[in-house]
């Protein structure tokens, strides 16, 4: 029998998690007709059905799920297998796939890039920024190392280590006109960190309305449309200059989010993840 190719396996839990070809393909940077005919010679080479599929729906089988899961494991080994030979005799060596997400990203990505090099010269970094399902997907699947999010979030079947506070500044114009609120669209933990500091939920000041970033956020609170609530990390980090909009510090007591590392249970790099959380502590502290 001809053994599966990591990629394969790769398509086959894109498409679990998503529950859409489509959007597996995207995830995974292919085309739809490429990740199907994977799939369907994983089919083939296992000689068993994984799908069940029915027009333009379709279901895992019982054998499908459970192939899933024995091929989270072996790409979470075949990624520790990597970093184990890249990194042998020394740990500050070889590569370190390292997922950010988008309300963090812009503020600390060069920081940390300046600081990794000056203290960790022989450690080949590479960043991405995605948002925390999608950093987490690809953190379960062993294509990156270590996340750095915001919490709170379900991060049960990982390892967290809390970095900091970074607490919630509101941001408004002095001429502001109304009292909505604008947040992120619900891809970003933002959105539901602030929902949840500020007891909005069930709040009618919410508007609608959802920015795809926090430029666009910004813009709706210039129009003199309402306020936000923004990350202290974003306001230090010149996020606002030259800005007309003014901010006022949270009267509500421990309103903000915890950046935190994140890494997988079983990899065997937690002593050297541990060690380096220091660093990424030493920048943040110094950013907010």
């Amino acid at each position: 029998m001809k053994l599966p190719k990591l990629q394969q396996l790769r398509y086959l839990v894109a498409l679990h998690d998503t529950g859409h070809f489509g959007q597996a393909a995207k995830k995974c940077f292919v085309s739809q007709s490429t990740l199907s005919s994977a799939i369907q010679a994983l089919e083939e080479q296992l000689d068993s059905q994984l799908i069940e599929r029915d027009h333009k729906t379709f279901v895992f089988t019982p054998l499908g799920l459970s192939v899933v899961e024995k091929s989270r494991v072996i790409l979470e080994q075949s990624a520790d297998l990597v970093a184990t030979s890249s990194a042998e005799g020394n740990e500050f060596s070889g590569q370190l796939q390292i997922g950010v997400i988008p309300t963090i990203a812009p503020f600390v990505l060069t920081p940390i890039i300046k600081e990794f090099a000056e203290k960790y010269p022989n450690l080949q970094l590479f960043l991405r920024e995605d948002t925390t399902e999608n950093c987490l997907s690809l953190l379960r699947e062993g294509r990156l190392d270590l996340v750095l999010l915001a919490t709170p979030y379900q991060l049960s079947e990982f390892v967290e280590l809390e970095l900091c506070r970074d607490p919630f500044v509101k941001v408004f114009h002095p001429q502001q006109t109304s009292d909505n609120v604008y947040l992120l669209e619900k891809d970003h933990c933002l959105s539901e960190h602030t929902v949840k500091a500020f007891n909005l939920s069930k709040s009618d000041k919410v508007h609608p309305f959802q920015a795809s970033s926090l430029n666009t956020l910004l813009a709706m609170v210039e129009g003199h449309y309402g306020e936000t609530y923004l990350p202290q990390l974003a306001i230090k980090s010149g996020l606002l200059k030259n800005s007309v909009l003014e901010t006022q510090s949270s009267e509500t007591e421990n309103a903000g989010r915890t950046l935190s590392l994140v890494w997988r249970k079983t990899s065997h790099r937690r002593v050297f993840f541990n060690k380096i959380a220091t660093s990424f502590q030493q920048v943040l502290e110094q950013l907010i």
